[in-house]
Protein backbone atom coordinates (compact mmCIF):
# COMPACT_ATOMS: atom_id res chain seq x y z
CA UNK A 1 0.00 0.00 0.00
CA UNK A 2 1.11 3.25 -0.76
CA UNK A 3 2.14 5.91 1.95
CA UNK A 4 0.19 9.27 1.67
CA UNK A 5 3.08 11.68 1.56
CA UNK A 6 3.21 14.67 4.18
CA UNK A 7 2.80 17.62 1.12
CA UNK A 8 0.27 16.04 -0.58
CA UNK A 9 0.21 19.29 -2.88
CA UNK A 10 3.94 19.10 -3.03
CA UNK A 11 3.07 18.67 -7.05
CA UNK A 12 2.05 21.62 -7.31
CA UNK A 13 4.64 23.94 -5.78
CA UNK A 14 6.02 24.98 -9.51
CA UNK A 15 2.69 26.20 -11.13
CA UNK A 16 2.80 29.33 -12.95
CA UNK A 17 0.73 32.23 -12.24
CA UNK A 18 -2.60 32.21 -14.90
CA UNK A 19 -3.35 35.55 -15.93
CA UNK A 20 -3.20 38.30 -12.81
CA UNK A 21 -3.78 36.62 -9.25
CA UNK A 22 -7.23 36.96 -8.78
CA UNK A 23 -6.60 34.83 -5.64
CA UNK A 24 -3.15 33.09 -4.52
CA UNK A 25 -3.11 29.68 -3.16
CA UNK A 26 -0.70 28.20 -0.57
CA UNK A 27 -0.21 24.60 1.38
CA UNK A 28 0.81 25.20 4.85
CA UNK A 29 4.22 23.49 5.50
CA UNK A 30 4.43 20.33 8.58
CA UNK A 31 1.49 22.20 10.61
CA UNK A 32 0.83 20.38 13.96
CA UNK A 33 -2.76 19.91 14.01
CA UNK A 34 -4.72 18.43 17.48
CA UNK A 35 -8.28 18.16 18.80
CA UNK A 36 -8.21 19.34 22.56
CA UNK A 37 -11.28 17.67 24.80
CA UNK A 38 -12.15 18.88 28.12
CA UNK A 39 -12.46 16.00 30.64
CA UNK A 40 -15.96 15.76 32.38
CA UNK A 41 -15.53 18.55 34.80
CA UNK A 42 -12.05 20.00 34.32
CA UNK A 43 -12.92 22.59 31.26
CA UNK A 44 -12.31 25.38 34.19
CA UNK A 45 -8.77 24.01 35.29
CA UNK A 46 -7.83 23.31 31.71
CA UNK A 47 -9.19 26.83 30.59
CA UNK A 48 -6.64 28.50 33.41
CA UNK A 49 -4.19 26.55 32.41
CA UNK A 50 -4.00 27.20 29.15
CA UNK A 51 -4.31 30.95 29.49
CA UNK A 52 -1.53 30.54 32.08
CA UNK A 53 0.30 29.12 28.81
CA UNK A 54 -0.31 30.90 26.07
CA UNK A 55 -2.01 34.28 27.14
CA UNK A 56 -5.04 33.48 25.31
CA UNK A 57 -8.35 31.67 26.59
CA UNK A 58 -9.70 28.95 24.94
CA UNK A 59 -12.90 30.38 22.82
CA UNK A 60 -16.13 29.86 23.39
CA UNK A 61 -18.61 29.20 20.23
CA UNK A 62 -17.33 29.33 16.59
CA UNK A 63 -14.10 31.61 17.44
CA UNK A 64 -10.36 31.56 16.69
CA UNK A 65 -7.56 32.80 19.19
CA UNK A 66 -3.74 33.07 18.24
CA UNK A 67 -0.78 33.39 20.24
CA UNK A 68 2.71 33.57 17.65
CA UNK A 69 2.47 30.61 15.34
CA UNK A 70 -0.68 28.87 17.50
CA UNK A 71 -4.32 29.00 16.85
CA UNK A 72 -7.19 27.36 18.96
CA UNK A 73 -10.59 27.43 16.92
CA UNK A 74 -13.38 26.50 18.82
CA UNK A 75 -15.10 23.40 17.31
CA UNK A 76 -17.50 21.99 19.48
CA UNK A 77 -19.04 22.08 23.03
CA UNK A 78 -15.48 21.85 24.76
CA UNK A 79 -13.58 20.75 22.24
CA UNK A 80 -11.12 22.48 20.24
CA UNK A 81 -8.85 22.20 16.95
CA UNK A 82 -5.40 23.31 17.31
CA UNK A 83 -2.49 24.20 14.98
CA UNK A 84 1.17 25.00 15.34
CA UNK A 85 2.87 26.26 11.78
CA UNK A 86 5.99 23.80 11.29
CA UNK A 87 5.52 21.86 14.68
CA UNK A 88 4.50 18.45 13.24
CA UNK A 89 3.79 15.44 15.15
CA UNK A 90 5.15 17.03 18.19
CA UNK A 91 2.62 19.58 18.38
CA UNK A 92 0.42 16.93 20.17
CA UNK A 93 3.03 15.72 22.24
CA UNK A 94 3.44 18.84 24.02
CA UNK A 95 -0.35 20.09 24.14
CA UNK A 96 -0.51 16.14 26.01
CA UNK A 97 2.20 17.05 28.50
CA UNK A 98 0.92 20.32 29.21
CA UNK A 99 -2.54 19.34 29.83
CA UNK A 100 -2.87 15.96 29.23
CA UNK A 101 -4.68 15.83 32.92
CA UNK A 102 -7.57 18.07 31.76
CA UNK A 103 -7.93 16.92 28.48
CA UNK A 104 -7.94 14.49 25.70
CA UNK A 105 -5.80 15.29 23.27
CA UNK A 106 -5.93 13.85 19.42
CA UNK A 107 -2.86 14.11 16.98
CA UNK A 108 -5.11 15.22 13.49
CA UNK A 109 -1.20 16.45 11.85
CA UNK A 110 -1.21 13.29 9.21
CA UNK A 111 -4.69 13.38 8.71
CA UNK A 112 -5.38 16.81 7.75
CA UNK A 113 -3.90 19.16 4.96
CA UNK A 114 -3.97 22.70 5.29
CA UNK A 115 -4.81 25.78 2.31
CA UNK A 116 -4.72 29.17 2.69
CA UNK A 117 -6.17 31.39 0.09
CA UNK A 118 -5.47 34.58 0.31
CA UNK A 119 -5.50 37.99 -2.79
CA UNK A 120 -8.15 40.32 -3.86
CA UNK A 121 -10.85 38.16 -5.96
CA UNK A 122 -10.56 35.13 -2.90
CA UNK A 123 -14.21 35.69 -1.46
CA UNK A 124 -15.84 35.32 -5.24
CA UNK A 125 -14.07 32.20 -5.50
CA UNK A 126 -14.78 30.95 -1.96
CA UNK A 127 -18.80 32.18 -3.05
CA UNK A 128 -18.42 29.62 -6.13
CA UNK A 129 -17.01 26.61 -3.44
CA UNK A 130 -19.21 27.03 0.53
CA UNK A 131 -22.66 27.42 1.11
CA UNK A 132 -21.67 30.29 3.48
CA UNK A 133 -21.63 33.80 3.17
CA UNK A 134 -17.98 34.87 3.85
CA UNK A 135 -18.65 38.79 3.07
CA UNK A 136 -16.89 41.25 5.74
CA UNK A 137 -20.19 41.76 7.23
CA UNK A 138 -20.26 38.36 7.81
CA UNK A 139 -17.13 36.42 8.55
CA UNK A 140 -14.88 38.71 10.64
CA UNK A 141 -11.37 37.68 11.03
CA UNK A 142 -11.49 34.78 13.94
CA UNK A 143 -14.82 33.69 12.87
CA UNK A 144 -14.24 29.70 11.80
CA UNK A 145 -17.53 27.51 10.23
CA UNK A 146 -17.55 23.49 9.48
CA UNK A 147 -18.84 23.09 6.38
CA UNK A 148 -18.70 22.06 2.86
CA UNK A 149 -16.65 22.98 -0.04
CA UNK A 150 -17.03 21.47 -3.54
CA UNK A 151 -19.10 18.38 -1.66
CA UNK A 152 -15.92 17.76 0.73
CA UNK A 153 -15.82 18.38 4.42
CA UNK A 154 -13.81 21.03 5.95
CA UNK A 155 -13.21 23.74 8.10
CA UNK A 156 -12.68 27.26 7.19
CA UNK A 157 -11.27 29.97 8.90
CA UNK A 158 -10.93 33.64 8.46
CA UNK A 159 -7.26 34.69 9.70
CA UNK A 160 -6.61 37.75 11.77
CA UNK A 161 -3.94 39.90 10.48
CA UNK A 162 -2.73 43.74 11.04
CA UNK A 163 -3.45 46.32 8.75
CA UNK A 164 -5.75 46.46 5.94
CA UNK A 165 -5.08 43.70 3.62
CA UNK A 166 -7.16 41.80 1.49
CA UNK A 167 -8.84 38.55 3.37
CA UNK A 168 -7.27 35.62 4.14
CA UNK A 169 -8.92 32.34 4.67
CA UNK A 170 -7.39 28.92 5.47
CA UNK A 171 -9.54 25.85 4.22
CA UNK A 172 -8.28 22.68 6.23
CA UNK A 173 -9.16 19.00 4.90
CA UNK A 174 -9.05 15.53 5.16
CA UNK A 175 -5.01 14.37 3.61
CA UNK A 176 -6.94 12.03 1.25
CA UNK A 177 -9.18 14.93 -0.50
CA UNK A 178 -6.24 17.63 -0.66
CA UNK A 179 -6.19 17.12 -4.42
CA UNK A 180 -9.88 17.51 -5.04
CA UNK A 181 -10.00 20.11 -3.16
CA UNK A 182 -6.92 22.13 -4.51
CA UNK A 183 -8.56 21.23 -8.35
CA UNK A 184 -11.80 22.79 -7.31
CA UNK A 185 -9.78 26.08 -5.91
CA UNK A 186 -8.28 25.88 -9.11
CA UNK A 187 -11.38 25.72 -10.96
CA UNK A 188 -13.35 28.32 -9.05
CA UNK A 189 -10.47 30.70 -9.30
CA UNK A 190 -9.76 30.18 -13.03
CA UNK A 191 -11.94 33.32 -14.08
CA UNK A 192 -9.87 35.60 -11.83
CA UNK A 193 -6.59 34.22 -12.56
CA UNK A 194 -4.45 32.44 -9.72
CA UNK A 195 -1.35 31.26 -8.40
CA UNK A 196 0.27 28.52 -6.37
CA UNK A 197 2.72 29.23 -3.77
CA UNK A 198 4.08 28.28 -0.45
CA UNK A 199 2.78 29.92 2.50
CA UNK A 200 4.52 33.65 3.36
CA UNK A 201 3.87 34.44 7.42
CA UNK A 202 1.82 37.07 7.70
CA UNK A 203 2.06 40.27 9.59
CA UNK A 204 -0.91 38.66 12.54
CA UNK A 205 -3.10 40.80 14.47
CA UNK A 206 -2.35 41.12 18.48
Amino acid sequence: MNEIPMQPLAAFAGVAPEGAAGAVIAIEREPGIARLTARNGQLEPLDRLFHQRYGIALPKGPRRARCHQLAVAGIGPESWMMTCEGAGDAFALSLRSAFGGYAAVIDLSAAYATLRLEGPRVRECLAKLVPIDVHERTFAPGDIAQTVAAHMSVTLWRLEQAGQDPPVFEICVGRSFAHSLYRAIRDSAAQFGFEFRPVCRLAIAP
